[in-house]
């Protein structure tokens, strides 16, 4: 009886250190669903916005205006209130590259 009651302990000692990976968790099968990938003016917008940021231009994702997506080429254009240009990017290695401005 003795030995029963030390194995039963020992048992319910290490219950917590066992992982359970049986249980089926609805909410982390839809988890990848619930963020659909950015479009495509999204992603040159927050392209633009990096590259603007980069000339020192305190730029918002409002300023970004006319976003034309024309395959791997797109337009946009930067409205600021002392600057106004139109910058072409293009999509290579599966990112938005600001190729020049018009």
């Amino acid at each position: 009886m003795a030995i029963g009651s030390v194995l039963l302990v020992g048992l319910l000692a290490m219950a917590p250190n066992w992982a359970i990976v049986d249980i089926p968790y609805p909410e982390s099968a839809g988890a990848v669903e619930a963020h659909p990938p950015p479009t495509p003016q999204a992603q040159v917008a927050e392209a633009l916005a990096i590259h603007a940021r980069g000339k020192a231009l305190a730029v918002r994702k409002s300023d970004i205006v006319d976003i034309k997506v024309d395959g791997p080429h797109a337009t946009a254009r930067l409205a600021l209130p002392n600057y106004n240009e139109v910058f072409q990017l293009e999509y290579v290695n599966r990112e938005w590259k600001v190729v020049r401005p018009e």
